[in-house]
């Protein structure tokens, strides 16, 4: 950043700072204020031609600036690499000048850096995003220019009126604190794996991983690690992929309508910590077993055998399956 364009912030010890371009401002700051780890949130106006501009001259497109979250982190307790995987799922990142209703070039999104291990950081996220929806995004990786702070009533707008408008789901900006605790892990799983736990598809019947295993175990939630299914509750159900007749707690799952399939509603099965999509539920399932059959994805799962539950931290499931 030169020295001519500085911007009216400054950075408490141990902390870093990260610039996001990513639509209204206003919305994209109260998402970061949300992370556990982000200590402080500025709005302003980056890579203007401008000093200092006003928000009407931002507006008037004759600056060329972007609207952007100057964000103050703890590394120690969120890491850049978080943040950016945290932007990229809250944006629409191959939109152009377009974020929501908001259109022109001062919603262009961006992650603009300050030294090269920041713009590292960036690359390796769009790369990941990249493998995962194999177009060329619209997110600028470029070095940030300048940042102005925005006009006082723009800090903190949603905090001072929660009825304001954001293009931001609300539900997101709620929930990115419990999406922080797994969003690392989630963007290192395999490419099916992504695509089944974050995106609904499924994958291919009888050849999955775990349609055919029926040996003792737990099956468990392939983010978190946490328990889903008893061995003892899986069944062949011919369908060609894991089959089980109930979790082995009902407040482990949450059901959700899923109409995609024209003329064949179902009942989509989620995890309800890590909210990732395991399947579907039916009631076509064993009679003597409850009736259910819960139809799950492999690629959403990990199985841990009885011989390594104990030593995986799973030991107090054991008597569950010597019943």
């Amino acid at each position: 950043m030169s020295d001519e364009n500085t911007e009216n912030t400054t950075t408490a010890p141990d902390t870093q700072t990260a610039y996001f371009a990513g639509g209204c401002f206003w919305g994209l700051q109260e998402y970061f204020r949300n992370v556990d780890g982000v200590t402080a949130t500025t709005v302003g106006y980056s890579q203007s031609n401008t000093p200092n501009p006003t928000y009407e001259q931002v507006c008037s497109g004759t600056t060329d600036a972007a609207e952007t979250v100057h964000v103050e982190f703890d590394p120690s307790r969120v890491t850049l690499r978080t943040l950016s995987l945290l932007f990229l799922e809250v944006i629409d990142p191959f939109s152009v000048d377009r974020q929501g209703e908001d259109s022109g070039r001062q919603y262009r999104t961006g992650m603009f850096f300050t030294d090269d291990v920041q713009k590292a950081v960036f690359i390796a996220a769009i790369e990941q995003l990249i493998d995962r929806e194999p177009r060329r995004p619209a997110v600028l990786i470029e070095p940030l220019r300048n940042f102005y702070p925005a006009e006082e009533h723009h800090q903190d707008y949603l905090e001072k009126n929660p009825g304001g408008y954001c293009h931001i789901d609300i539900a997101k900006i709620h929930n990115v604190r419990n999406r922080q605790k797994y969003v690392d892990r989630i963007w290192d799983l395999t490419l099916e794996q992504f695509a089944v736990t974050q995106h609904a598809a499924t994958e291919r019947p009888f050849v999955n991983e775990y349609d055919e295993t029926f040996e003792p175990g737990i099956y468990v939630d392939i983010v978190s690690g946490q328990p889903l299914f008893l061995s003892t509750d899986k069944f062949d159900s011919g369908c060609g992929w894991p089959a089980f007749s109930k979790p082995i707690s009902a407040d482990l799952v949450t059901e959700h309508d899923d109409d995609r399939v024209p003329g064949r509603p179902r009942i989509e099965i989620r995890t309800a910590e890590t909210q990732i999509h395991l399947g579907h539920v039916f009631d076509d399932g064993p009679a003597e077993l409850g009736g259910h059959r819960y139809c799950m994805n492999s690629a959403a799962l990990r199985f841990v055998p009885l011989s390594r539950m104990a030593e995986e931290g799973y030991a107090d499931y054991i008597p569950q399956l010597q019943q």
